[in-house]
């Protein structure tokens, strides 16, 4: 039988929340800003970076922390392939919206033959009153195998995060994504996934992520695939919604599509007049 992708998430899910929680009542610092985030340009600068900040558009980002950790088919520790330094983070404004922050981890996070990884990143987020985050979402890209034809130990990879606090007391907003392997004997096949939710209006926010690459079993013979089965991830993004006034072209747009709309029908209605 194939592994229930929801009961791991649930369970990745709860183990993030209860570990935030316990340092969800404990208030966020103010950040000192020191530089731009355009000049932050890999995790273990950014780590280095410590409790001070830096600045894209109307958010500061501080307290970054990562994390990898590999493990054999046994269970024996893995030297860690994967340090900050080989970590690309982006920070960048989609369509040129201010009000829409998106910060990317970049690297080639791959295990085989049975091994597992596990990654960890946190990091804190403040705005100022006028933009408030309501919205986050979370997105994994990367590439999972199935070698094993009685489709019962293939590879999957499974994300956790968990963002607190938003709203009174303790309250943490949970986030799961899976990348699942094909359901027939395949090797590597690419896979994305995406979770996000509202929340009560924030200013300051921490976010943990925990996620877990599982290379599955083998196929008796070692390597990738077509011996071994196979996980890697190469992309993490982090969207960030914030409240805003809306622009004037906004307005232009939203008005020019009800219009086209209109146009629609009216020549619609017309052509079936003359039939």
């Amino acid at each position: 039988m194939r592994r229930a992708p929801a009961g791991r998430t649930i369970q990745k899910l709860l183990l993030v929340a209860v570990l935030v929680g316990v340092n969800g009542s404990v208030v966020l610092a103010a950040p000192v800003i020191n530089l731009m985030c355009g000049n932050v340009t890999n995790a273990a600068q950014f780590e280095n970076q410590g409790n001070v900040g830096c600045q894209f558009g109307n958010a500061t980002f501080y307290g970054f922390t990562y994390s990898y950790t590999r493990e054999d088919s046994n269970g024996n520790l893995l030297t860690s392939n994967v340090p900050g330094t080989a970590v690309t983070v982006q920070f960048s404004h989609p369509g040129n919206l201010s009000w829409l922050p998106v910060v990317s981890f970049l690297s080639n996070w791959d295990v085989i033959n049975g091994e597992q990884g596990d990654i960890r990143i946190s990091y804190n987020v403040q705005v100022p009153v006028s933009a408030a985050m309501y919205f986050s979402s979370m997105a994994l890209s990367g590439s999972v195998s199935n070698v094993d034809p009685a489709n019962q130990f293939n590879s999957y990879i499974s994300g956790a995060e968990s963002i607190c606090c938003p709203g009174p007391g303790n309250a943490v907003v949970p986030l799961g994504v899976e990348l699942d392997p094909p359901d027939t004997a395949s090797g590597l096949v690419s896979r994305t996934g995406t979770d996000g939710k509202f929340y009560a209006l924030s200013t300051q926010l921490s976010f943990s992520k925990d996620i877990f690459l599982n290379a599955g079993s083998d196929s008796g013979n070692p390597g990738p695939p077509p011996n071994g089965n196979e996980a890697t991830l190469t992309q993490i993004d982090q969207v960030l919604f914030e409240q805003h006034a809306p622009e004037p072209w906004s307005f232009l747009l939203t008005g020019s599509g009800f219009i086209a709309v209109l146009l629609l029908k009216k020549l619609g209605g017309k052509g079936k007049s003359k039939t």
